[in-house]
């Protein structure tokens, strides 16, 4: 083959090359589109999590779309918790309530790219979960005080087991949220909780007493319904727990957040 031949055909190589990218942005783009009509559809005929969606079939009649875009719109909802995807004779695509874990996946992916560490991560939430005690203060019902009351209860009987202490824990925070009322703490703190543990970093048994003190004190701020005093109390809890994490555990403290170890 001539050297002329050789560079035209480079060049429809190229330009071929150049094709397929643009086709393949352009079909992202359209599962992104149509990923966005299936949740506004779900929004808007209130479609409650656990009900089958359309069929593939339904779906490329409504939509109008290629199969290839539908599947990867179909998939983005599904690694975003709004559907799943069952197997079987009755299986196919069923409405999923999102919950907090991929929120937490999500923001641990970015925190790595921005090489935060977990040092970082406890400072926004010093700066972030006072604001959550407030608002728990000023929104607790005598309910919500009886579960933590239960909660401090049980996280008593079990310091000297980590593993039922930590799942006990995790409640006691969960009851505070939901007694702030706000959606936005619902996903959110979970979030930057788990991202803190996967760092390795387990709290022995004087700390873990300590921090149950810590608790009780902030329990009590709501329990009298006084905002400032929650916020203040949680605020001091979580200083002091940086401030040993950063004498006790330093190496631990300034890892990077790393996505690939986030489960």
């Amino acid at each position: 083959m001539s050297g002329r031949g050789m560079k035209t055909k480079q060049l429809s190589n190229g330009h071929a090359g150049e094709a397929s990218q643009a086709s393949k942005k352009q079909r992202e783009k359209g599962a992104l589109k149509v990923a966005r009509e299936i949740v506004r559809h779900i929004h808007e005929e209130r479609i409650a999590a656990g009900q089958k969606y359309l069929s593939e079939a339904e779906a490329l009649e409504k939509y109008r779309v290629a199969r290839g875009t539908l599947r990867e719109a179909l998939r983005y909802l599904q690694i975003q918790g709004v559907l799943e995807i069952r197997t079987g004779p009755n299986g196919g695509h069923f409405v999923a309530y999102p919950h907090w874990e991929s929120l937490a996946s999500t923001m641990a992916l970015l925190l790595q790219f921005s090489d935060a560490t977990l040092d970082s991560l406890i400072e926004a939430r010093i700066a972030i979960e006072p604001g959550m005690a407030a608002l728990a203060a000023q929104r607790a019902t005598p309910e919500d005080i009886s579960e933590l009351n239960a909660l401090l209860d049980q996280l008593d009987e079990n310091l000297g087991d980590y593993d039922s202490y930590y799942a006990l824990y995790l409640e006691f925070w969960e009851q505070m949220t939901l007694a702030a009322r706000n959606p936005l703490f619902l996903f959110l703190l979970p979030a930057l909780r788990r991202i803190t543990w996967t760092g390795g970093i387990r709290p022995n048994e004087a700390q873990r007493e300590a921090a149950l003190k810590g608790l009780c004190l902030i329990r009590d701020a709501i329990a009298a319904g006084d905002a400032k005093l929650a916020a203040k109390t949680l605020r001091n809890l979580e200083k002091g727990y940086l401030i040993a994490m950063r004498e006790e555990y330093p190496r631990e403290i300034s890892r990077p957040v790393l996505w690939h170890e986030h489960r």
